[in-house]
């Protein structure tokens, strides 16, 4: 009984950390530091997954892909849509080769390699 519960209570843990990225990712717009590749991939393992929770009639797993896979579907539509936005920051300095926004603390710029002065 308590394992259950416990179960289902990490489920529901699970789903939330997800549409916290992607209320995170609403709210920025920033999706700079978020992998395609990566989210494409948990989705299809969490649809496989899905599958086979069903095919062995597991409800506890079953509900848990599809609260997890749903979510990460999202933020795969959320990358998509924002991948070109650009959020900046006006204390930000840009590269001295190429003109784009370089983060605090950056040495190299990872668009063209340029190594800045500082």
């Amino acid at each position: 009984m308590v394992v259950d519960i416990l179960s289902w209570g990490a489920i529901v843990l699970l789903s939330i950390s997800y549409w916290f990225q992607i209320y995170k990712i609403h709210i920025h717009k920033e999706v700079r530091d978020i992998s395609l590749t990566y989210n494409v991939l948990l989705a299809l393992g969490f649809g496989i997954l899905g599958v086979t929770a069903f095919q062995e009639k597991s409800i506890i797993f079953l509900v848990k892909q599809i609260m997890t896979t749903i979510p990460v579907i999202v933020i795969i539509i959320q990358v998509l849509i924002h991948k070109r936005d650009k959020w900046h920051d006006m204390m930000q300095v840009d590269c001295k080769q190429c003109d784009k926004e370089l983060e605090e603390g950056w040495n190299h710029c990872p668009y063209c390699g340029f190594k800045s002065s500082e």
